[in-house]
């Protein structure tokens, strides 16, 4: 894997769940995949974690894997022929037993001088008037409707408890098959974020999605709760005024990089590629300001989950980051302890001698983000002796994660592994943790 670049995280669907197809796009560049258990069965989703685990033993990699939790997001209900054919100013009833399903607090709790959004933005409905349990709505444009499409409305709320049962249930199967990092939806404060924690426990990796203006707000005590951040931006364009995404990126990714917490930018990223064997040339602008920006990942969703051209999505998404690779900005992040001065004085020490990898033995996987924040084109061999920061290392910019089962000062059976794998010759190695007793904190250069 070339470790100098952003992470590629795909999504799983019909398009891509096959054997065959999963064994293509890991080889194409996918470093973590995503189960989207609003679209996924139990049934469906252990098959597709099998297959995953076996091609990783038979191509010797380690794509990761993370469950995407439904959160209490409103969707429609199962169509009678699984879709329908939405026409412009032609009437439907929305409702429960409507033309468009949907639950009778749903139709109660829209406010009916807004429009309503369907399927993340891509069908819009006036309301016309209420009658009975059902709106009567007018298509503002025509689209084909699926079954389980999101509902968005401005002032909608979200009244689900948070986990659902639906999340709780994920978890659960997720936990049971090996799965210990898991995507929420939805969240809107740093309680969300314990209340899943209980569930998940301390080993897990935990993935914040801030899709909600709320989110956007309490972004900071949701950060230091997560291990985490996800932009999901299109849910994020459809509560919050769509022109404001973009200055909201650039903001959270600044902060994420300040926070040392590894950042997904997420949703519509090669969209037009869901169809067209090109993406535009927006798309790849699009994709260029994450990265320069400072993501550590880009996610493909429909394109890879549903598109017609899966391969060719991830085969573009991987040659623009091999492009961009140099581009981030470095800002400037004071340090607030010795940990963080001894990750400056590294970087001093990659700038003036020109070495290109550096092995850091972190308990907690902050060292080896702070290092990565830097975007100084080197590869990062991050070292833990624990489960769960392994998991969150995988989504940082240019690390490589590394398991032991105890740290210690000098780990040489990593140090001669990570040799044999890589081709290495001289390493800078950082010690960026500290035991209950002693410092351990250092460190050097290593000829190998």
């Amino acid at each position: 894997m070339d470790t100098h670049r952003v992470k590629l995280v795909a999504t799983i669907g019909p398009a891509s769940d096959s054997e065959e197809a999963l064994k293509k796009l890991m080889l194409d560049g996918v470093d973590i995949f995503r189960i989207n258990f609003s679209h996924s069965t139990p049934k469906y989703a252990n098959n597709i974690i099998k297959i995953i685990n076996k091609l990783n033993l038979k191509l010797k990699k380690n794509t990761g894997v993370f469950i995407d939790l439904p959160g209490p997001k409103i969707r429609t209900g199962f169509l009678p022929k699984g879709s329908l054919d939405i026409k412009e100013g032609k009437k439907y009833t929305f409702g429960p037993s409507g033309d468009i399903p949907v639950s009778e607090e749903v139709v109660h709790n829209v406010d009916r001088k807004k429009k309503i959004l369907l399927s993340d933005g891509k069908i819009e409905l006036k309301p016309v008037k209420l009658y009975g349990d059902k709106l009567i709505v007018r298509a503002m444009n025509s689209a084909t409707l699926l079954d389980r499409q999101s509902v968005n409305a401005l002032g909608l709320k979200y009244e689900k408890g948070y986990p659902t049962k639906e999340d709780i249930s994920a978890i659960r199967f997720g936990l049971k098959h090996g799965i210990r990092t898991f995507a929420l939806s939805f969240v809107s404060k740093k309680e969300d974020i314990i209340h899943v924690r209980k569930i998940t426990g301390k080993d897990s990796t935990l993935i914040a999605k801030i899709e909600r203006k709320e989110a956007v707000e309490n972004f900071e005590e949701i950060a230091s709760l997560s291990d985490v951040l996800m932009i999901a931006r299109g849910d994020l364009g459809l509560n919050m005024d769509v022109a404001e995404v973009p200055e909201i990126q650039k903001k959270l990714i600044i902060s994420a990089n300040r926070m040392s917490k590894p950042v997904i930018t997420a949703t519509q990223m090669l969209e037009s590629m869901t169809e067209n064997i090109m993406p535009t040339r927006a798309e790849v602008d699009d994709v260029f300001t994450a990265i320069s920006e400072g993501t550590d990942a880009v996610m493909l969703s429909e394109e890879t989950a549903i598109g017609q051209h899966p391969y060719a999505a991830v085969r573009m998404l991987s040659h623009i980051i091999a492009m961009s690779k140099s581009v981030a900005a470095t800002a400037n992040y004071p340090a607030v302890d010795e940990r963080d001065a001894l990750i400056d004085a590294t970087v001093s020490l990659i700038q003036k001698t020109g070495i290109k990898d550096v092995v850091v033995l972190t308990k907690s996987g902050r060292s080896a983000f702070r290092l990565a924040r830097f975007h100084l084109g080197i590869r990062i061999f991050a070292v833990t002796d624990s489960k769960s920061v392994l998991c969150a290392l995988a989504f940082g910019r240019s690390i490589t994660p590394v398991y032991i089962d105890k740290l210690s000062g000098y780990p040489t059976t990593v140090l001669k592994k990570i040799k044999a794998e890589n081709n290495l010759k001289e390493v800078i190695l950082v010690t960026g943790f500290k035991t209950s007793n002693r410092a351990v904190e250092g460190m050097r250069i290593i000829k190998l």
